[in-house]
């Protein structure tokens, strides 16, 4: 992660990051798990190594810089393979129209983060030992830093959202949470777009293919609508709500106008209020409940979303619902 920088592609890419020991002599961090090339062209053929500009990727940072009141804010792939990291989303970076987003990996914070899929959270990085000697420090002014990971369908943290100052700062636990709760929402948006794809592919499979797919992965797209005066509806479903709620989109959509249909009574309130938090800041949505189905079946579901603002004062979320019972059994 970097700030307030040009692009630089040079130098030791594999040895550059280096923290240091009690005695403070510099050592390696080591960086396990690194993408496959396979890993990379799908990374690729979903959009997330393009340097296509995604607005609802701009418009979390842009919110998590205003809400941290601080100088920068990124969401930043870490490609291995090809030994950079790669700036899909940035605000308070000076950075030509025409630069390439990327620096090597040698001056990365967001590959630690992805390497432990753990937040890395850092106060003052001149004094910390576990980054002092960072290339970042120097070069590029780094002193506070906030990260936390951003996973994909897999669960795999592929991507950091970050936060940074060119001053000290103490980070709170709260901190951590709202930053994490974004980063919810991220990983709701890449497993949206990779799940597109998925169907893009699967509508060209046999139909055994095609729902052996979609019960291994039993998740939803859905888009719930709030308007200012209180009206609330679905306004897209996509096919998997019969695997999840055993009735069809259209169904779904004519049935209910929210998310948690067949919700247990007692999980409702919570579930609504979730919703309301998540209005209320703006924030990302991130909730887990149960349901149950007609033939008296429980199932666990878990749902993420980024509220949108519409010109007319309504809320709208793009929400990814998945059945997550095995995890519950």
């Amino acid at each position: 992660m970097v700030m307030n920088t040009k692009r630089d592609i040079s130098g030791d890419l594999r040895t550059g990051m280096t923290s240091a020991d009690g005695a403070g002599r510099p050592v390696l961090i080591r960086v396990d798990g690194a993408a496959s090339d396979q890993a990379t062209v799908r990374l690729y053929e979903n959009g997330l190594l393009r340097p296509t500009r995604t607005p609802v990727f701009d418009r979390v940072v842009e919110q998590a810089r205003r809400i941290f009141s601080c100088t920068t804010s990124l969401l930043t792939i870490i490609d291995e393979d090809n030994d950079r990291q790669f700036f899909k989303a940035e605000a308070g970076l000076m950075l030509a129209a025409d630069e390439a987003r990327e620096t090597s990996l040698a001056y990365s914070f967001c590959r630690i983060v992805v390497a432990n899929s753990a937040p890395l959270v850092i106060a003052d990085a001149r004094s910390d030992p576990r980054v002092r000697g960072h290339e970042a420090i120097g070069k590029f002014g780094v002193i506070a830093y906030l990260g936390v990971p951003v996973k994909d369908e897999s669960g795999k943290a592929i991507a950091a959202l970050c936060v940074a100052e060119t001053r000290p700062r103490a980070w709170t636990s709260a901190n951590v949470e709202v930053l994490q709760s974004f980063a919810e929402g991220v990983s709701t948006q890449i497993k949206s777009m990779v799940l597109s794809e998925r169907m893009r592919i699967d509508a060209g499979r046999p139909q055994g293919d095609g729902d052996a797919t979609a019960t291994k992965y039993a998740s939803a797209s859905l888009t719930y609508y709030h308007g200012p005066d209180g009206t609330e509806k679905i306004d897209a479903a996509t096919a998997e709500t019969q695997q999840i709620w055993g009735i069809s989109a259209a169904e779904y959509m004519e049935a209910f106008g929210d998310v948690f249909g067949f919700c247990l009574v007692e999980d409702y309130p919570l579930a609504r209020a979730s919703f309301g938090n998540s209005a209320g800041g703006m924030i990302p949505w991130h909730h887990r409940w149960r349901i149950r189905l007609p033939h008296d079946q429980v199932k666990w579901l878990e749902g993420h979303g980024l509220p949108v603002s519409s010109p007319g004062g309504a809320i709208i979320w793009k929400c990814a619902i998945s059945d997550v019972t095995p995890g519950y059994s």
